[in-house]
């Protein structure tokens, strides 16, 4: 697979991931980085991000490095622990996956994600279920 496409394949999508501002970083087989700028949409009431963003940005980071083999996925579990609040001044959020399993049918990632400054803010585990359907890309 040409990574650089699945990366700019990625990017150009409109959608739910785009309007977020996430963009894919790094791909390589069974391995995926996104990153995401903050700014004051990104924050709950008590001024620190949003759980739902920390989730969603290792839900994409976990994707990219499903489909980096080859096929479409769907996420089918994903579990997140939050260890460190992303407080108001964290710029930016880098998720990072860690390829557990790469099966015909389940694939599952540890994904870390971090601030700029290299910060454990949460660590989550997801698996996806191949579509078999290759990308297009």
């Amino acid at each position: 697979m040409e990574y650089q496409k699945l990366i700019d394949y990625r990017n150009g999508i409109p959608g739910f991931t785009k309007e977020m501002g996430m963009v894919v970083t790094a791909v390589a087989e069974g391995y995926a980085q996104v990153e995401m700028e903050l700014d004051a949409r990104s924050h709950n009431p008590i001024g620190s991000t949003h759980g739902g963003v920390i989730f969603a940005i290792a839900d994409t980071a976990g994707g990219v490095a499903a489909t980096s083999r080859g096929s479409c996925v769907t996420t089918v579990e994903g579990s997140i622990n939050y260890l460190n609040a992303a407080m108001q001044g964290t710029k930016k959020l880098i998720a990072a996956t860690r390829e557990l399993k790469a099966g015909k049918n389940i694939l599952v990632y540890d994904v870390t994600v971090s601030d700029e400054t290299g910060r454990v803010i949460a660590e989550a585990r997801m698996s996806y279920f191949s579509l078999h359907k290759p990308l297009e890309l």
